[in-house]
């Protein structure tokens, strides 16, 4: 019996627990950055349009005049 509780008293079955909590961590860690690295969308960034490509369509649709373009170009360079 005494040899039962001096296994408990070391830690035994603390360490134990510790170790599965910290496994089980460490695989939710895993997976979730082999996600994002697999599974992550492309950034929204690229498919944005500058200033100068808003304005160069405007100006090719007609909304805006050439007066109005080169003036609105000028403070976008």
């Amino acid at each position: 019996m005494s040899e039962c509780l001096n296994f408990f008293n070391r830690g035994g079955m603390g360490t134990m627990m510790f170790m599965g909590i910290f496994w089980i961590l460490l695989l939710v860690v895993v997976v979730f950055l082999i996600g994002k690295l697999f599974f992550n969308q492309p950034n929204q960034s690229s498919n944005r349009e500058t200033p100068l490509e808003i304005l160069q369509k405007e100006y090719a649709k007609g909304n805006i005049s050439e007066e109005d373009y080169l003036e609105r170009k000028k403070h976008l360079q």
